[in-house]
């Protein structure tokens, strides 16, 4: 059994059961060829014979002819054939024209859409000879085909192609489907709704399936789809079967963009509303969450007229949401390509999300042999932003710490000031620390300096780097950051970021309501119904005011 995070355990005798599970994952499907200028030259002498009609015109007659051999070959078959606007959920135009034979397999419809991608450019001189080869600088909008497929294996399957050559890739996939598949055939108990197991299903079995997604036969697998697909699918209308055997022509495979998602189901839904607001509540102001999010259910609103496509009335684009009959809060962090999630989910689910828009910024390589290792990264990442939500949540404050931070301090030969909470700088460069303490991968000074000045409206002038790396050191030499090995970046561990965050929530939330309350001679009427933070707020402002009475102080 694997051992609890640190919102598990301290929640464990409200939780249920939980699971993690690989969500969306897009997988990036090359010629290796064809990624280079000379070795795009080779394959087209290869393909063409030679290389005299290489020009832009050629490779849009290409592009041209695998439209009319496609959509031919959907009018015959009788495959749908949807040509889609700016802007159209192409997932969900297909869902809703899935089939519903749960024996179908294969391709039951094609999707038509325009997006950038990475052009061929030629170049001849008067003499005709090519003098350039190169990909266009800035991606033109072209034609791309999204064949949707239904495998026995991974269930619904998107397989996006580039029209023009050398017709560039990606597989779309989802791991709750293949899980679900792999429950049902072993006669697993599952309930599921959209993308996520609910109350009802056998969680500890569909974790125990779940964990075979991260395993290393995750990437044989992906290959096997592509080739299931990729060829005799989709590729062939560009390239008939008999001319890839002739060119060799193999994709080579890459990991574009993961996510991983941690479940929990509680015993009620009543507990977790309660938990997941307070967590809202207490983590904003320490962790600096701006993004923020309310999608509300189908009883609280009708769809209006730009969000029903043309031709389909009452149709709403967010159809999930659409289906639901309650509230969906979405608590949201995004650190350049990595965005970090929380929103509950089908009444009794809180889901904690992690999503990687490009695996490059993870460090650890792209290619399929280096799945395991994304993920366990990834996994890392979702349980160091778990440890952050939980101390900010629940912060702790030690006797006499406010004392010995504003003591000085010594490293090495080097004799620093202390921190003084009175001084506006300090308390802002505190307030910065923790509002960057779920980054992934720890935070640079630079970072630090535009924090403080993005909290302060202060130039560049005013706070350079130079003194952001002052304040770090001041902070460093009490104890409450660390510099990560080998790097020239910091991070907050847990348990320095749950003294910063105490210190952040009794400023923020207990001094300054007070304080601001207490300066007022009458509050205005109080609402019908007061939660308990407010009665917290009038009590103490009450008994606040008597004591400032006592001493002969006038507030």
């Amino acid at each position: 059994m694997k051992t609890p995070d640190a919102f598990a355990a301290y929640h464990a005798h409200l939780i249920e059961a939980a699971y993690d599970c690989v969500d969306r994952l897009v997988v990036n499907c090359y010629y290796t060829l064809g990624q280079a200028g000379g070795g795009f030259r080779t394959f087209w002498r290869q393909w063409q014979g030679d290389d005299s009609g290489l020009n832009d015109q050629a490779l849009r007659q290409a592009a041209g002819d695998l439209a009319r051999r496609l959509k031919a070959h959907c009018q015959q078959q009788g495959i749908l054939w949807i040509e889609c606007g700016p802007g159209d959920l192409k997932y969900e135009i297909a869902r809703e024209h899935r089939p519903k034979d749960p024996a179908f397999r294969g391709v039951f419809a094609v999707l038509v859409g325009r997006a950038p991608a990475p052009l061929w450019e030629v170049r001849r001189n008067g003499q005709g000879q090519i003098t350039e080869l190169r990909r266009n600088a800035q991606w033109p909008y072209v034609q791309h085909y999204y064949f949707q497929i239904l495998d026995p294996e991974w269930g619904h399957v998107v397989v996006r192609l580039c029209g023009y050559a050398p017709w560039g890739a990606q597989v779309i996939v989802n791991g709750h489907e293949w899980v679900e598949r792999q429950a049902r055939a072993q006669k697993v108990r599952v309930a599921k709704e959209g993308n996520c197991f609910i109350e009802g299903t056998h969680y500890r079995a569909v974790d125990r399936l779940a964990s075979a997604l991260s395993g290393p036969e995750l990437g044989p697998r992906l290959a096997a789809l592509g080739a299931r697909w990729l060829y005799s699918a989709c590729l062939c209308f560009a390239l008939p079967l008999a001319e890839q055997q002739r060119l060799d022509f193999q994709y080579h495979y890459s990991i574009w963009q993961l996510e991983y998602s941690r479940n929990y189901l509680f015993h009620q839904a009543q507990v977790l509303e309660e938990v997941f607001q307070k967590l809202i509540d207490r983590t904003r102001a320490p962790l600096d969450i701006k993004t923020l999010e309310t999608v509300f259910g189908r009883r609280h609103r009708q769809p209006t007229k730009k969000q029903q496509r043309a031709g389909r009335s009452g149709y709403e684009v967010a159809k999930e949401v659409d289906a639901s009959s309650w509230d969906v809060t979405v608590w949201r962090v995004r650190w350049g390509l990595v965005v970090l999630k929380v929103y509950d989910k089908a009444g009794r689910v809180l889901r904690v999300e992690v999503k990687v828009l490009n695996t490059a910024g993870l460090g650890c390589g792209k290619g399929l042999g280096k799945l395991g290792e994304q993920l366990e990264c990834m996994q890392g990442m979702l349980e160091r932003f778990l440890a952050s939500l939980q101390v900010a949540h629940v912060a702790f404050l030690d006797a006499g710490q406010f004392e010995r931070w504003a003591e000085p301090s010594q490293r090495g030969n080097r004799r620093l000031a202390g921190l003084d909470l009175n001084k506006a700088r300090n308390r802002t460069v505190i307030a910065a620390l923790s509002g960057l303490a779920t980054r992934p991968e720890g935070f640079t000074t630079a970072e630090v300096a535009q924090a403080v000045r993005g909290r302060t409206g202060w130039e560049e002038a005013q706070y350079p780097t130079r003194r952001a790396a002052y304040d770090l050191a001041k902070v460093r030499g009490k104890g409450l950051l660390e510099r990560m090995p080998g790097r020239r970046r910091y991070e907050c561990r847990p348990q320095q970021l749950r003294v910063m965050c105490g210190y952040v929530v009794l400023r923020e939330q207990v001094i300054k309501p007070v304080l601001a309350g207490l300066a007022q001679q009458e509050l205005p009427p109080p609402p019908p119904k007061l939660s308990a933070l407010d009665q917290h707020y009038l009590t103490l402002r009450a008994e606040l005011q008597r004591t400032c009475h006592t001493l002969g102080l006038a507030a």
